[in-house]
């Protein structure tokens, strides 16, 4: 009778307990937690869930590893522009004293007059290249590259015509 009566209680008690974690529901529900398996399940339902959110973190981490390479990538490659500008500036300021001294020869020459007005075009694609700041990832700055490019065989182009016009 007294074993009846205890494991009656301790039936009521379990029973009782509706968390199968120690901590919520004390020493019964605990108990009752870990005979069901439902203390187990649980945390390998939270061990689950953990691992989940390392792999996801992980992803995130390679990602922005990934978007800073990039990052580093377009800024070097700006930079790389910007000097390739610079150096298109240089030479169009030395073609243009070259153009100015061909002039003094040869007073109201059409053909100078007109590689003024190609080498004032050129300036002003330069200009217009060098102040485009809207490419912000490789396939923008990839574009601006072959525009620079362009622009680099169109000068060129221009500074032998005046060469040639200059006599030389």
């Amino acid at each position: 009778m007294r074993n009846l009566l205890a494991t009656t209680a301790l039936s009521l008690a379990l029973a009782a307990c509706n968390t199968t974690d120690p901590n919520q529901g004390g020493f019964f529900g605990g108990m009752g937690g870990l005979m069901s398996g439902n203390y187990e399940r649980d945390t390998q339902a939270r061990r689950d869930a953990l691992a989940n959110e390392q792999a996801r973190n992980r992803d995130l981490q390679a990602q922005a590893a990934a978007s800073e390479r990039e990052r580093q990538q377009v800024a070097y490659e700006r930079a790389s522009l910007q000097q390739q500008i610079a150096a298109l500036n240089s030479d169009m300021g030395r073609l243009r004293g070259r153009l100015d001294s061909a002039e003094a020869l040869k007073r109201n020459d059409p053909q100078l007059a007109n590689l003024r007005a190609e080498l004032e075009a050129l300036e002003r694609s330069v200009r217009l290249a060098s102040s485009d700041n809207a490419g912000r990832d490789a396939a923008a700055e990839a574009a601006k590259r072959r525009q620079i490019q362009e622009l680099q065989n169109r000068k060129q182009q221009l500074e032998r015509a005046i060469n040639q016009a200059a006599g030389g």
